[in-house]
This record gives C-alpha cells, sequence and structure tokens, in this order.
C-alpha cells in the first residue's frame, strides 16, 4: 500500500531496477526476437512500457486542467497497445532504450513534484472516480514493469538466456 510520495518513488524505481535487471546482458539480437511476451520482442515490450509511461507524464503535467486525461479515456487497451506495437516496430532498440530512461526521468521528475493531496486524496481529481492520483501511477508504472520484467525473465529462463 502506498502512503506517502516516497513509497511511490521507492516503488517506481524499485519497479525499474527489476526491468533493468530482467534485460540486462541481452544482445541486441536477443532483444530483437519474437516470442518474449506472446509475439512481442523485449524491443517491443520496452515501446510499449515507454507509450504507456509517456501517457502517464502527459497526464501529470496537465493535472491543472478540468478534462480527463487521454490515458485514463483509453477504452479498447488492446487495439491500443497494438497500434503501439505497430508504431514502433521499425524504431531502432537503441532510439527505445534511450526513450525508455528518458521517460522514466519524467516520470520521476512529475511525482516528486507533487504534493501529498495531489497524490493521496482519492478527491483531488474527479476524472479518478475515486481513487487516489498514485493508485494511477502505480497501475500505469510500477505494477506494469513488474508484470513485463517477470514475463522477460521467464522467457529468458525457457531461452536459456
Amino acid at each position: 500500500m502506498i502512503e506517502s510520495k516516497k513509497d511511490l518513488l521507492d516503488e517506481l524505481n524499485a519497479a525499474r531496477h527489476m526491468l533493468l535487471s530482467a534485460i540486462e546482458g541481452l544482445t541486441a539480437e536477443q532483444m530483437c526476437m519474437p516470442g518474449a511476451v506472446g509475439y512481442w520482442s523485449v524491443k517491443d515490450v520496452l515501446a510499449h512500457l515507454v507509450a504507456w509511461e509517456t501517457e502517464l507524464v502527459t497526464a501529470l503535467y496537465q493535472l491543472d486542467s478540468k478534462r480527463a486525461p487521454s490515458v485514463v479515456e483509453i477504452e479498447d487497451i488492446y487495439g491500443w497497445n497494438e497500434e503501439i506495437y505497430h508504431m514502433n516496430a521499425r524504431r531502432p532498440l537503441e532510439a527505445i532504450l534511450e526513450d525508455l530512461e528518458g521517460v522514466h526521468k519524467a516520470l520521476v521528475k512529475n511525482v516528486e513534484a507533487l504534493n501529498t493531496r495531489q497524490l493521496m486524496d482519492n478527491r483531488s481529481f474527479k476524472w479518478m472516480e475515486g481513487e487516489p492520483l498514485w493508485y494511477l501511477i502505480e497501475e500505469t508504472a510500477t505494477l506494469h514493469e513488474r508484470e513485463h520484467a517477470e514475463e522477460i525473465l521467464a522467457w529468458r529462463e525457457e531461452n536459456g538466456f
């Protein structure tokens, strides 16, 4: 349970560490092999995480707006994920790795800038429908990275990487 900004930041950093550990030592060729998660390669999974976290960072930049951010309005998650997959399929691994690092830095910076009420009060943002903002951050970043790190580790074990 997240009880403070420090808890959330610690969880974000722990999840990122887990993800980076899961891909550590993989060659570029291995990271681009299909089948790591479904038919996605590790590169595709990383691009997927970058896309979701970019949406999250955009939402955090726009907290003063009365409108709900686009990340909470994505209804067809599978369709959106497929669209992101196709948009990033031809992007080089190096660019995706740079984006992965950059979006994490932006996310941490934005979370650090939030006050306790913004993060913890479940009435701060009507579009959160009774959930506190930390819940969106945890679901979109922390738990998401952990889930895919576990899948990558399982794929590595299956394939002897």
